[in-house]
């Protein structure tokens, strides 16, 4: 017999002599008995999931936490649209000579016949492109914490050479976290998977897919000193064609440990006005060996370097870092490197309406999209910009750099291929310029002109580019 105590959903049984009853009581015991099961299943894989969730990586963690706040409330959700969360298109058209990038040099000696082929033998490289983006902006301010995201997806389409079509997608999230006044920093991910550049590698279709994590802290121990500490991890993978395997020796994962202390000046804008000295080290690893496998290109890196963040005036600044970089490889100690890096900014706002960011470098780098090994670049670059109007203004963008690869030994033992497109002294210019229009606020119209060109001692000497670009983005919401 059955029966339910009233002000609770709790049931119980009761032995009955009635046969038909009992025999009630023995399938409803089967059906509790049952919920209870499946109650506690749930349970078990609830808990589960959560153990999951706290196993997930840190950009994972950030952007799930920056969702979950923003959607805990739907009509908070409703009236933040267009101010916590900013959707945006655009469409980008590109006309270019040399889109490919291929050199003056370039062979055709093991291409399958095809569009690529007949453009080289040509030496018509002409295409144009077009790129179509979506995404959305998150920005969101809980007290003092600023949690900020951008999602987007691209779809690039060329019109000729279609095999180079591709799909680009871009997720980042940060949290700049605060607590009391003397400590802060930021903690965050980025995941980017494009197309890489074909600077060095003309015609290749290579997806990299990049993924960095960083957390970083700035303790403000004292009204004029504060101590510096961040991790950062990276990782790259690559996609390559079938015919192109080797790219994958590029693959590399990057542990930088880093740790300065600075002293900050009254003067100027408040802790903007710092001079200081950074320690930083690097851990590279590439897990796949070039074949034949003679070359172990992991590496560690250790600098110090001292920096300065300065304000001279109301419209002139200026920021520097230099000092001492020593590099060391796993394989052929003849490829390390011990010297002097720099890297300098100056800044300069002469009017209202007009500025101009002088930069200037001389730095060892590893580029995802050049080689294992490193090179040391040195360059300059001219950034000046005039506010014609309200809603229209000019911009341009000069740079030379050159890239000297002269620590490679025996290249052929990495790449034959690369090596040649490489060379080992290579000097490169851009020069572009750009026409910005925004007719009301979250429209943007832009278009540029641009030539690149690259000088190379490599077997397949050096290209010319000319191009220009169309773009309209549309943002709603932005202020």
């Amino acid at each position: 017999m059955l029966g339910e105590r009233k002000g609770d959903s709790v049931k119980y049984l009761r032995y009955s002599g009635n046969d038909n009853a009992n025999s009630e009581n023995l399938k409803l015991m089967k059906y509790l008995f049952s919920e209870s099961t499946v109650t506690y299943i749930r349970q078990c894989l609830m808990s589960s999931v959560i153990s999951l969730l706290r196993s997930i990586r840190l950009g994972s963690f950030v952007s799930g936490c920056m969702m979950l706040v923003f959607f805990n409330s739907p009509t908070h959700a409703q009236q933040t649209f267009g101010k916590v969360i900013q959707p945006f298109g655009s469409y980008s058209y590109t006309a270019d000579d040399n889109i490919l990038r291929f050199r003056d040099n370039q062979r055709v000696d093991n291409l399958p016949d095809g569009t690529i082929r007949r453009a080289i033998l040509q030496k018509d490289f002409f295409d144009m492109s077009h790129r179509f983006t979506g995404g959305v902006i998150f920005q969101k301010e809980i007290s003092r914490q600023r949690l900020s995201a951008n999602f987007n997806y691209s779809r690039v389409q060329f019109d000729r050479f279609s095999d180079m079509d591709n799909n680009l997608k871009n997720f980042s999230g940060n949290w700049n976290w605060l607590i009391g006044n003397q400590l802060e920093g930021n903690m965050g991910a980025s995941y980017t998977q494009s197309l890489a550049p074909f600077l060095f590698q003309p015609g290749i279709k290579s997806i990299r897919t990049e993924l960095t994590e960083y957390v970083n802290a700035a303790w403000r121990f004292h009204p004029k000193w504060r101590l510096n500490g961040e991790f950062t991890h990276y990782d790259l993978s690559i996609k390559a064609p079938p015919d192109v395997p080797r790219l994958r020796f590029l693959e590399r994962t990057e542990n930088q440990f880093e740790g300065g202390v600075d002293y900050v000046s009254s003067r100027g804008t408040v802790g903007r006005n710092t001079i200081g000295v950074l320690f930083r080290y690097i851990d590279g690893n590439f897990p796949f060996e070039p074949s034949p496998a003679l070359v172990n290109n992991d590496y560690n890196q250790k600098e110090v370097m001292a920096r300065i963040n300065w304000d001279v005036t109301s419209k002139t600044s200026f920021q520097a870092r230099g000092g001492w970089v020593e590099r060391l490889n796993a394989s052929n100690a003849q490829r390390d490197f011990s010297g002097f890096n720099a890297r300098g900014t100056f800044q300069w706002r002469p009017t209202d309406k007009t500025g101009l960011t002088v930069s200037g470098w001389r730095e060892t780098a590893a580029r995802q999209n050049l080689t294992a090994s490193f090179s040391l670049n040195t360059g300059v670059s001219l950034i000046p910009f005039w506010l014609i109007t309200e809603k229209v203004r000019m911009e341009g963008d000069l740079s030379y750099e050159t890239r000297n690869f002269g620590n490679r030994i025996n290249p052929n033992l990495t790449d034959p291929d690369l090596s040649n497109f490489l060379g080992v002294h290579n000097k490169i210019r851009n020069a572009t310029v750009r026409f910005v229009y925004n007719p009301y606020l979250g429209l943007e119209l832009s278009a540029s002109a641009y030539h690149a060109d690259l000088k190379s001692d490599s077997l397949f000497g050096g290209f010319n580019a000319n191009g220009v670009n169309v773009n309209l983005q549309y943002t709603y919401g932005q202020r």
